[in-house]
């Protein structure tokens, strides 16, 4: 039987992550900026401003952040490029608790939840 990843609401996300799970917000910065970003987030963008990723490197990134057994729960503006990258971590990964959050940062707003505002750091 394949593997597969469960669709939540945002409105679920306090919920997950009160019982553990990590949320990892893959958005690029400027997104980050325009809307802000969920408390306690990994920052760990996907893909770049033309669509390209680099999955490998990704997922080492993604392993060092959040243990295998960890539940995770993958949040971008509106859920469809996390839905993406759970398909990609359902094919590639033994990961069991995969979550696409499937309304994304906007559905997570239009909740009325509050939103950390992202500082990046310059170095």
């Amino acid at each position: 039987m394949r593997r597969k990843y469960q669709q939540i609401l945002s409105r679920e996300v306090p919920e997950q992550l009160q019982q553990g799970a990590a949320i990892v917000d893959i958005r690029r910065p400027e997104e980050w900026h325009l809307t802000g970003i969920v408390a306690g987030s990994h920052l760990l963008t996907f893909y770049d401003a033309q669509g390209d990723s680099q999955p490998e490197e990704w997922l080492r990134d993604l392993d060092q952040l959040v243990p295998q057994e960890q539940p995770l729960l993958l949040i971008c503006r509106t859920g469809h490029r996390t839905g993406l990258i759970c398909e990609h971590l359902i094919e590639t990964t033994s990961r069991v608790s995969i979550y696409n959050v499937s309304d994304g940062i906007l559905g997570w707003l239009a909740e009325g939840f509050p939103v950390d505002q992202y500082m990046s750091v310059t170095r």
